[in-house]
């Protein structure tokens, strides 16, 4: 990934950590509004960290708030190698487009 999507990644997954994290009970007003704009830039880490949490961890003897903490890795894991797939295809196409194929350079 080059730097400027490095970049937006960190912050869209901080903006959405901490979004998720202070809807839990800060403001009565803005706690609705801050777990949608979590779960929108958390997106699709955020369900297969919790499908992951509940298939493998659910019956152990942790806590709901322990389970936060292993969910937040491995959301952050998922949408890394969800970001970097997305980045890899855009540059991809990207540079298909700027070269003339060679069907075309032959015309």
């Amino acid at each position: 990934m080059n730097r400027i999507i490095l970049t937006a990644f960190v912050f869209s997954q901080l903006i959405g950590e901490l979004a998720v994290w202070f809807s839990s009970g800060q403001s009565p007003r803005g706690g609705p509004w801050a777990w949608v704009i979590g779960v929108v830039f958390l997106l699709p880490g955020d369900i297969a960290a919790s499908w992951l949490i509940e298939k493998f961890l659910w019956g152990s003897s942790l806590t709901l708030h322990q389970l936060q903490w292993f969910k937040v890795p491995c959301e952050i894991v998922i949408n890394g190698a969800v970001w970097f797939i997305f980045a890899a295809c855009v540059s991809r196409g990207i540079g298909m487009i700027r070269r003339p194929g060679r069907k075309a350079a032959r015309s």
